[in-house]
């Protein structure tokens, strides 16, 4: 039976991004986010993370400095009782042509490979703060919701339905409430 799954973005979404983080000394969570992920969880979405990680592809730093993180990431989330249930890491400069970095959609078979089970694309949702993640959303079939960013601006938003909030807590507070009608 197919999964809803929450793909997160991560700088600007999930911690606060303080421009190409990849040292645990640089990591914060943004305002509640552990509590956003454990109530988007107990309302039965699957939790994957998918980040652009340019720096590896620019040479600021390894990938494997990137899952060092990443495992700091998980070990702060279980002292919140929170759980990622898949991560997915697009390593490649803007200019490389993979089909793995936002809006591409290489990422979402990764995670759905992870899984191990297919996922309900139509009640999912990607939450970013970027034009590439609401266009890994659409380009997905999920629903889409955009942080407010100094990314990008309201009236540059194509006429399409997306829901904006201010932080990842306000985030899982309208999907959750927009799941239970």
């Amino acid at each position: 039976m197919p999964r809803p799954v929450i793909f997160l973005d991560r700088d600007g979404t999930l911690n606060v991004d303080k421009g190409f983080v990849h040292r645990v000394a640089d990591w914060e969570f943004t305002d509640r986010a552990p509590d956003a992920l454990r109530e988007l969880r107990d309302a039965g979405y699957a939790l994957a993370l998918v980040t652009n990680q340019s720096g590896v592809g620019r040479g600021y730093f390894t990938l494997e400095d990137v899952h060092v993180l990443h495992e700091y990431v998980r070990q702060q989330l279980a002292q919140y009782g929170v759980t990622l249930d898949a991560i997915a890491v697009c390593p490649h400069a803007p200019d490389d042509g993979c089909e793995c970095r936002k809006p591409r959609t290489g990422m979402a078979r990764q995670i759905e490979t992870q899984l191990g089970e297919p996922i309900a694309y139509e009640q999912s949702w990607i939450i970013g703060d970027k034009f590439s993640d609401l266009e890994f959303g659409r380009a997905l079939g999920t629903q889409v919701c955009l942080l407010r960013s100094r990314y990008w601006d309201e009236d540059q938003l194509p006429g399409a339905s997306v829901l904006i909030t201010d932080s990842l807590y306000e985030s899982a507070q309208a999907i959750i409430a927009r799941s239970t009608r």
